[in-house]
């Protein structure tokens, strides 16, 4: 006899009603606490939403623990749960992003602020309708499995929001040593998180009529995990090297990249359970009859909006403003130098050779001028490119002097050295410029 039917056959089998009233003692508190959303003037905050979620985890466990998802009789009451679980954790990474927004971003702009708490109340005002109406859903689900349903009342008071005092901050400022390479590295990561953002178009609104025209095509459960894992990263770094430090002290914007980094990492592993719960438990391609039911309860178009007009949206809005603070922290720590450099042949800088330089110098972050006759400048744009281009023919100058980081200024001698690509393809070196131009 295999392994797998040894153990197989050392399963025990319990019959469906005597499972009845094991499912009925576990759901008390779950579906009392569900039911809670029903109850006029209801208040729902993070304690509430953490506490529904350890409720339906420990429910969805005794689940799976007796098999129930493999049963027919008890499937759509597992997948309720199971939803229930998912929505539990999407709404609490909002509601945690709300609580502390004031450590995160402390001098952000009020107008910002209001906008994204404003979104987040529609969210998650989203939520609680759905999770009422699973709770009435699983209510009927009981009933038809002849379980007597239970409610114990939850006296109000429970959820009453009280805020957390602080303890004062006392820790002085520690000396780590090298701290510039390390904020340059922490800082140079976020911006290559920002980069595999915009390479997959996420930074533009997507436009869809139904998740199933972008789930799984544009957007997954796994990419949104591997977004929040890498900001994750990102923070754990910070928090281990900088955080208290002297360094953190001198240069306030290494403590707004820091807000910048957790917001949208709270933000993507909420999306990540939104769409975990889409393709694991609505999708009509594997939902079957379940799945229908649940879909129904939903709402898909308004997920839709949740997923792509307040999830990505924010996600998008926080990281382009976490890139423009790691660009400005590497230009601070940068030692600038000067190449000269030969003009682009024959044209000079005309609006192609300009795009490219400015793409160069957008992909390292740092500031970098074009100097001619004691005026400079910048290289990130276009405009000024062309400027400085008609000044230079002007002067009949056949070389521009180029100032800025060395990583930055040796890419824009590989371009100069192809004549800015106007007569040659984009060197191997460059070759983001292929993929820069066409985002």
């Amino acid at each position: 006899m295999s392994q797998a039917a040894s153990t197989q056959s050392l399963s025990q089998i319990i019959s469906e009603e005597d499972f009845i009233p094991i499912l009925r003692e576990a759901s008390v508190d779950f579906i009392s606490l569900l039911g809670h959303l029903s109850r006029e003037g209801h208040g729902v905050n993070k304690l509430f939403v953490f506490t529904l979620l350890k409720e339906s985890e420990k429910l969805e466990n005794l689940l799976d623990d007796y098999g129930a998802r493999s049963n027919q009789r008890f499937l759509y009451f597992a997948e309720v749960v199971a939803s229930v679980r998912n929505f539990s954790l999407a709404g609490f990474q909002i509601l945690h992003v709300v609580e502390r927004y004031s450590d995160y971003l402390s001098a952000t702009s009020d107008a910002i602020r209001r906008e994204f708490e404003k979104d987040a109340t529609k969210a998650m005002a989203y939520f609680m309708k759905v999770l009422s109406r699973f709770h009435d859903s699983l209510v009927e689900e009981a009933k038809d499995l002849g379980m007597e349903v239970a409610f114990e009342s939850i006296p109000q008071e429970e959820w009453k929001f009280k805020p957390t005092p602080k303890l004062p901050y006392t820790i002085g400022g520690v000396k780590i040593d090298n701290p510039e390479e390390r904020i340059i590295s922490i800082a140079q990561s976020y911006r290559r998180v920002f980069k595999l953002f915009r390479q997959g178009g996420l930074q533009r609104r997507i436009k869809a009529s139904d998740l199933s025209e972008i789930i799984p095509s544009r957007i997954n459960e796994n990419m949104m995990a591997d977004f929040e894992s890498q900001l994750h990263n990102i923070q754990s770094e910070y928090d281990t090297h900088i955080k208290g430090s002297m360094a953190e002290g001198k240069n306030p914007w290494t403590l707004t990249m820091r807000g910048l980094t957790a917001i949208p990492m709270h933000l993507f592993e909420s999306l990540s359970w939104l769409i975990h719960f889409y393709e694991r438990h609505e999708n009509k391609t594997r939902g079957g009859e379940a799945g229908a039911r649940i879909a129904r309860l939903v709402d898909n178009p308004e997920l839709l909006k949740v997923i792509t007009g307040f999830g990505l949206h924010h996600c998008a809005r926080y990281l382009a403003e976490g890139n423009e603070v790691a660009e400005r922290i590497l230009s601070m720590y940068v030692t600038p130098i000067t190449y000269q450099l030969p003009l682009p042949q024959p044209q000079g800088f005309h609006a192609r050779p300009a795009t490219y330089v400015s793409l160069i110098v957008q992909e390292h972050g740092t500031d970098t001028f074009l100097i001619h006759e004691d005026k400079r400048f910048s290289c990130r744009s276009v405009l000024d490119l062309l400027e400085a281009g008609g000044m230079l023919a002007d002067s009949g100058a056949t070389r521009a002097v180029f100032e800025g980081d060395k990583r930055c200024l040796d890419d824009l001698k590989i371009l100069s050295e192809n004549n800015y690509c106007e007569d040659r393809d984009i060197p191997q070196e460059l070759n983001y410029l292929r993929i820069l131009r066409n985002m």
